[in-house]
């Protein structure tokens, strides 16, 4: 490249990336993510993780069966949750078997909430991701969505866009070696989840682990191709934690400049500890967000009701409702016909 051409590359570059910043917004205190709203009209999604990777061995109060975890998000819908997340703990390459293990799970709770949102969390197995060193292809990892979506289960589904590296640091700072996976999605997934929110009506949870995940977000949301219904579930983890950003309020600022102007509902999550002991709880009620609670998270807190409980007595303080059942469907613009209010 002669000298003329670099300096017309160096011109365009720098163009293209003062466009990207105007499109960005100004990094100003009055930011729409710190705007002034009306409380009382602006309500909070209150999401409960029931069950993750815990064990009754680390928390007796985690629901392992089917029957537990039917009966667990019955009482945190019936106790005013606005959505419930679960792990069956039984993924499977036999994508029959995984799905199974949900409508066992799942049914129970639909009969008793018909308004209520439920979603599975991904097929994936650690240990096995671990060995492999790679994940299972889009059609397992993702292809229990569709059919619990159409056997009106799920009315919501993950829709994760990148890779994380989850582990624990050792004594010397380092990840290690055991215990250690990654956890990632293809563009196959992506194109499997939004293929059936839009088919099939569900609403789509959307993490964020890392910025890259968020450029992945404002890249759809610009395109016009988040599925109705969607909302964000932005994740943070003190320093002993690979992956993610500390649970500090610069790293949520951060998050809320990437989607300045962009409609979007979000939350905020904190692996490992209390969400509602960090800064970050309130100043999501602060500005107009919300945050998730549960064992799945904090996996050797209290019991999922008992965090829940704790979470709305925070919110009550704050001021702004918590939307639930068939006005939290309409809220989030959940289309999907087996769950959605009629009229």
């Amino acid at each position: 490249m002669n000298r003329r051409d670099f300096g017309k590359a160096v011109v365009t570059a720098g163009a293209a990336f003062a466009a990207g910043r105007a499109l960005a917004g100004p990094a100003t205190s009055d930011m729409r993510s710190n705007f002034a709203f009306k409380k009382d009209e602006t309500p909070v999604i209150l999401e409960v993780a029931i069950s993750g990777s815990t064990t009754k061995k680390i928390n007796p109060a985690v629901p392992e069966t089917a029957s537990e975890l039917a009966e667990e998000a019955t009482k945190c819908l019936d106790a005013g949750a606005t959505i419930v997340h679960a792990h069956t703990n039984k993924p499977s390459e036999n994508v029959d078997e995984a799905v199974q293990a949900y409508v066992e799970a799942f049914t129970p709770v639909r009969e008793k909430h018909p308004h209520g949102i439920l979603y599975p969390t991904a097929n994936f197995d650690p240990a096995t991701y671990h060995e492999m060193r790679t994940v299972w292809p889009p059609e397992v990892q993702s292809g229990h969505y569709r059919p619990l979506a159409e056997a009106g289960l799920a009315n919501m589904i993950l829709l994760d866009t990148g890779v994380v590296p989850l582990a624990v640091y050792d004594e010397n700072g380092l990840i290690p070696e055991k215990g250690f996976w990654w956890y990632g999605f293809w563009p196959g997934d992506n194109k499997m989840v939004i293929d059936t929110c839009n088919e099939l009506g569900c609403g789509a949870s959307i993490s964020v682990f890392e910025p890259g995940w968020m450029k992945n977000v404002v890249a759809m949301a610009r395109a016009g191709t988040l599925p109705r219904g969607s909302k964000l579930n932005i994740y943070f983890a003190d320093y002993g934690f690979a992956g993610m950003p500390p649970p500090i309020p610069e790293a949520l600022q951060l998050y809320l400049h990437m989607i300045e102007g962009l409609d979007l509902k979000w939350s905020v999550g904190v692996v490992g500890h209390d969400v509602m002991e960090t800064p970050l709880a309130q100043m999501a009620l602060e500005r107009g967000g919300s945050f998730r609670v549960g064992l799945e998270d904090w996996s050797k807190g209290p019991s999922n009701l008992e965090q829940m409980e704790r979470a709305k007595e925070m919110i009550n303080k704050v001021g702004r409702p918590i939307v639930t059942g068939a006005e939290a469907i309409e809220y989030l613009d959940i289309p999907f016909p087996a769950t959605r209010p009629k009229g």
